[in-house]
């Protein structure tokens, strides 16, 4: 399986600085020692992640989520291992080395070979596709954007594209969705007599397709890719890729389709991006933040419009921070982004933009409907209606505020603190066991390892935790210089991941000198208790089969070592 070396790993972390990382993601603000900011992971209004420059090390008090830089960017940008440490290499200057054969991400890695090709195979169909390209210069498409999206057209033939790959690569089309089943047991192509349009990750890689019905009877309208190894479309956004990267706006679009994005872009609107065919999500929400402050919601006017904000809305309830903004933009009934930008042009949209309607006007008209206000009972119910909205928003001003509207509306108080959302779950409270203060000093300063007596042996002692001490010290007896963050990484796929993770904010509040002098301490502690547990050992054989001269001798010089400790 092929797997990238440690000793890179350990260098890689040894060589970035995990404040660069984040800090190029997160506001931080320098707390003490360390960096502060509000976590990425949860939502917050106080700050509690930490990031560590001495440990190269993130952790947040509220969430419980932690780990290296390797670790923060397969949680923040949603990567996989290899993929994060690609990254982070590229950040560095660095080849990345695989060794070993093929296995699951050489597997992947075939997949979006594919998925590139069939891009390809489908752009080239297109040039010699006139009816589809008519189509395209009808939609007022031009070249340009059809190659910045990089649109195709899939041939109108039951097996167009599986005639172009090998028998052999037919399990990995069928992998890709590319390629399809029926009752009978026939194999063919997915997509046939489409525009195709490729839809991308957030890295710009193809990982599925949509494909548009050319001929006016042909269903369904639309047809996308089913969920795979490389798309979910709850988590993915089409155009995200451009939007990211074309865009200097600090606001983002979304829209309802593929042709909307474009046709914004064709009109020098570049921050646009659009669902694929599901709901928005919470997810969608998130990732959307990690990049802008504010979201617009850009959708028809009609009653299916109305019901995809109201939708949006809900989930993003509990995502709503103070330093974010929410808006929604309701197009003239009849019009969608595409047709009002191609009849209206792009000034007249973001006209439409600046008249969008904050989060909070839409919130208090889905709680008003069919509720008259000017009556005790109406008011009454208002606030009834009210209180399950707020209690989703998280603690902060805008939960106040939306409370003392709510107030001025019904003359009845709604306390915001009544509302309060479930805080985030702490992570568990961790005793004083003399293990996990072993382990908490060797994962900060490996180097400790050095100051082991070689009179101390663990196994004599019954607390857990012994086999994670054996562990490290064993990956430090083999590379001596290793970091803390390159330490906790050995430890990622094992069951003590999140517990070590905790473990490493123990002794925050200690410096190098004084970490070194309470692991001393400690080591002292134990070896009076690995004595007097030989003692005991040796005591019990002694009442009940006796010792031999050479356990007597052991038994006199471990009760004198006792004794002068």
């Amino acid at each position: 399986m092929a797997s990238i070396p440690n000793e890179f790993i350990d260098e890689l972390l040894d060589r970035i600085d995990i404040c660069d990382v984040i800090g190029a993601r997160v506001s931080l603000k320098k707390a003490g020692k360390d960096f502060a900011g509000l976590c990425p992971f949860h939502a917050e209004n106080t700050p509690s992640f930490t990031v560590s420059q001495q440990k190269q090390f993130y952790h947040c008090f509220g969430c419980g989520k932690n780990g290296s830089a390797i670790g923060f960017l397969m949680e923040y940008e949603g990567l996989d291992f290899v993929d994060a440490v690609k990254d982070l290499a590229q950040l560095a200057g660095v080849e990345v080395p695989m060794t070993g054969g093929t296995g699951g991400q050489s597997n992947k890695s075939n997949l979006y070979s594919v998925t590139e090709k069939t891009t390809r195979i489908f752009q080239h169909q297109l040039k010699n596709a006139p009816a589809v390209i008519d189509y395209l210069k009808n939609r007022r498409i031009s070249g340009t954007t059809s190659q910045t999206f990089q649109l195709g057209y899939a041939l109108d033939e039951w097996d167009g594209l599986m005639k172009r790959f090998s028998p052999e690569e037919h399990g990995l089309l069928d992998k890709t969705g590319l390629i399809t089943h029926n009752d009978r047991g026939r194999t063919y192509d997915k997509f046939r007599n489409r525009l195709m349009f490729p839809i991308h990750d957030k890295r710009g890689r193809v990982i599925a397709f949509g494909g548009r019905a050319i001929e006016a009877e042909q269903k369904p309208k639309y047809l996308n890719s089913p969920e795979t190894e490389l798309f979910h479309k709850s988590q993915e956004l089409y155009g995200f890729h451009l939007a990211r990267k074309h865009s200097q706006e600090d606001h983002i679009l979304v829209v309802e389709g593929y042709m909307d994005v474009i046709a914004l872009h064709e009109h020098g609107i570049t921050n646009a991006v659009a669902t694929l065919g599901t709901a928005t999500s919470a997810q969608h929400i998130s990732n959307l933040f990690k990049t802008w402050d504010r979201i617009v919601f850009c959708f028809d006017g009609d009653s299916a419009g109305v019901q995809a904000a109201d939708k949006a809305l809900l989930t993003a309830l509990p995502l709503y921070l103070d330093n974010r903004i929410i808006d929604f933009l309701f197009l003239p009934e009849g019009e969608d982004p595409d047709s009002f930008i191609s009849q209206h042009g792009a000034e007249a949209f973001r006209q439409q933009l600046a008249d969008a309607e904050p989060l909070s006007e839409r919130l208090l008209k889905i709680i008003g409907r069919q509720i008259n206000t000017q009556t005790i009972d109406g008011k009454a119910q208002f606030q009834e209606k009210a209180k399950p909205f707020i209690n989703q928003l998280p603690k902060g001003a805008f939960k106040n505020m939306m409370a003392e509207q709510v107030a001025r509306i019904t003359g009845l108080a709604l306390d915001a603190k009544s509302a309060a959302v479930t805080a985030p779950k702490q992570p568990q409270n961790l005793s004083n066991n003399p293990m996990r203060q072993v382990i908490s000093l060797l994962l900060n300063s490996p180097q400790l390892c050095e100051k082991i007596p070689n009179a101390l042996n663990f196994r004599n002692l019954s607390f857990k935790g012994i086999e994670i001490i054996d562990k490290i010290v064993e990956i430090h007896r083999q590379n001596p210089h290793i970091n803390a963050a390159a330490m906790l990484e050995k430890f990622r796929d094992s069951e003590y991941s999140q517990y070590l993770g905790q473990l490493m904010r123990r002794y925050d509040h200690l410096d190098e000198q004084q970490q070194a002098m309470e692991f001393d301490d400690i080591m002292n502690y134990l070896l009076k208790l690995t004595t007097q547990a030989q003692i005991e050992g040796l005591r019990i054989k002694q009442m009940q089969s006796g010792l031999s001269d050479e356990e007597k001798q052991t038994l006199v010089q471990l009760l004198r070592q006792r004794n002068h400790n």
